[in-house]
């Protein structure tokens, strides 16, 4: 394993927690446009950053462990190897995630989902909030499949290493309860793309639905987006919060 790669690992294993930290320093400030405007549990953040420290590291650990095994053959690392192992890490995880977060929604699988779902108001701890069986299998998923590809095709060790960058950006911004897009944002066409933070604040709140993770497409295609979330996301954006978390978008 190169100096390059074990730096790496080091940095997936902490990086997600800058960035939780920063984006909770973001929502604190004034005027922040909140998706629900809701008073939190007691205790729950303290309970998100107790499972933190246990489930964080986890991508990083399995990602050496694969490279180390040779399940994972990386090919020689060039730009367009990253960029093509980036778009296929990125596609894949979002059929794995939208498949898998339904199957833990069920009730024989439910236990393995149940930490997360313990904070029904979202803030930026709550992205990092996951038993460890829910993380390894979420990882596991991702990891195993490009390392079955690598086999086949050249797959980027640093083009998996970026994608998680990405996902840890934005999946703490995902659940941090609040909305930095314009009102009408899925009526844009970066909107028919990608998802808002409103979109996963809508998940916990009430429940079910809304099972994607940075698109939307899924739960638009297969009919399990919640029918209101343009609307929660006008609102939102127009700092007319939720004051309940099963309340339903009115018209605006």
């Amino acid at each position: 394993m190169t100096v390059g790669y074990i730096v790496t690992l080091i940095l997936l294993a902490i990086i997600n927690f800058p960035f939780v930290i920063a984006v909770d320093w973001y929502v604190r400030r004034p005027n922040t446009k909140f998706v629900y405007k809701v008073e939190p549990e007691p205790g729950q953040v303290s309970r998100e950053k107790r499972s933190a420290v246990i489930t964080t590291p986890v991508h990083a650990l399995l990602l050496g462990g694969f490279f180390l095994s040779g399940w994972l053959v990386p090919a020689p690392e060039t730009l367009p190897t990253i960029a093509s192992t980036f778009l296929i890490v990125f596609f894949w995880t979002e059929i794995w995630h939208y498949v898998s977060h339904i199957a833990m929604h069920t009730k024989p699988l439910h236990f393995i989902h149940r930490e997360h779902h313990k904070s029904m108001l979202t803030n930026p701890w709550t992205s990092v909030s996951f038993s460890f069986l829910e993380k390894f299998i979420f990882s596991a998923g991702i990891i195993g499949f490009v390392a079955i590809l690598s086999h086949w095709m050249p797959i980027s060790f640093y083009g998996i290493a970026a994608y998680y960058v990405l996902y840890f950006y934005t999946n703490t911004l995902g659940h941090a309860n609040f909305e930095f897009r314009k009102p009408h944002y899925y009526e844009s066409w970066l909107g028919k793309l990608f998802n808002s933070p409103s979109f996963h604040a809508m998940h916990h709140a009430r429940y079910t639905k809304n099972y994607g993770l940075l698109t939307p497409w899924l739960d638009i295609l297969f009919g399990t987006a919640w029918e209101d979330f343009s609307q929660v996301q006008t609102r939102a954006a127009e700092s007319k919060p939720l004051t309940r978390l099963r309340e339903k978008a009115t018209p605006i």
